[in-house]
């Protein structure tokens, strides 16, 4: 029994650690990246569907990204009366070419490198509330996101609600 109380105590001072003489552990610092010979240069903000404004009454319809290539997506329909917005982000040598079918709507976009770019197209057509689908056409190294959403046609003044 003398033997097992003593294995037990060596157990437990083995498990406490070494101090130092200020008593402090003596921990190694966990390891930090070496610092590069130059600082890092900034990094491009990523590519991602663009946001609509809900506040202004805007909502989300359909989103596709970000992605290289060709790709299509669809979108939710809306209610009547409301503008299709078609929200644009690329980045990349070239540039994208949108396509709805359903409003019969195409336009072009040229991207740039760096940062990237973002376009809002409005679409007032008599086909804007119907649900439908967005086919994008670009160079594989084209980085680009879509947001397809609903909004008020630009220019319309609403009076303000009284109460």
């Amino acid at each position: 029994m003398t033997h097992a109380r003593s294995a037990c105590v060596l157990i437990l001072l083995a498990t406490v650690g070494c101090t130092s003489a200020n008593g402090t552990d003596e921990r190694p610092e966990p390891s930090k990246p070496a610092a590069a010979g130059s600082p890092a240069a900034p990094q491009p903000a990523p590519v991602t569907p663009p946001p609509l404004d809900a506040g202004s009454g805007e909502s989300t319809a359909g989103q596709y990204g970000p992605a290289r290539g060709n790709a299509g997506f669809p979108y939710t329909a809306g209610t009547r009366g409301k503008a299709l917005t078609v929200a644009v982000s690329c980045e990349g040598k070239g540039g994208v070419e949108v396509h709805l079918p359903v409003p019969h709507a195409d336009f072009r976009l040229a991207c740039a490198s760096g940062d990237p770019a973002v376009t809002y197209h409005q679409l007032v057509l008599p086909a804007s509330h119907r649900s439908g689908s967005v086919r994008v056409t670009a160079p594989s190294g084209v980085t680009w996101a879509v947001t397809v959403g609903r909004s008020d046609p630009a220019g319309e003044d609403r009076a303000p609600a009284t109460g």
